[in-house]
């Protein structure tokens, strides 16, 4: 199965979140790149609605044939994760995908400001 998380090489949040991610992952089939470094056909190669537009400045998490931007992208990413993994549960409750939307671009907007 098909294991991306794809970031903007561009942007030090998404740099240092998907680097942070990476040391946290137990699942070694998951492929972290940078979207920068991979070419227009790779991008559709990995999920036919990825193109440079929808990754400029987010995170893309592909699983499958499924793609989960941003929040949602962390959000499946964390049941992977050391320690997290136990919590992650918490990110489906009610209105937590809004907090957490509202939240990484804050902190994409503070981090990048930086």
């Amino acid at each position: 199965m098909t294991k991306f998380f794809l970031y903007d090489g561009d942007c030090s949040f998404c740099s240092r979140l998907a680097l942070r991610l990476q040391s946290l992952v137990l699942n070694s089939e998951i492929q972290f790149h940078s979207f920068r470094n991979l070419s227009k056909r790779d991008l559709e190669n990995i999920h036919p609605n990825l193109n440079s537009d929808v990754c400029v400045g987010n995170v893309q998490y592909i699983y499958g044939s499924q793609r989960y931007p941003g929040f949602f992208a962390v959000r499946k990413l964390s049941h992977s994760l050391k320690i997290y993994r136990y919590f992650s549960i918490l990110l489906y409750l009610p209105f937590i995908p809004i907090f957490g939307m509202i939240a990484m671009n804050l902190l994409k907007k503070y981090k990048t400001n930086l």
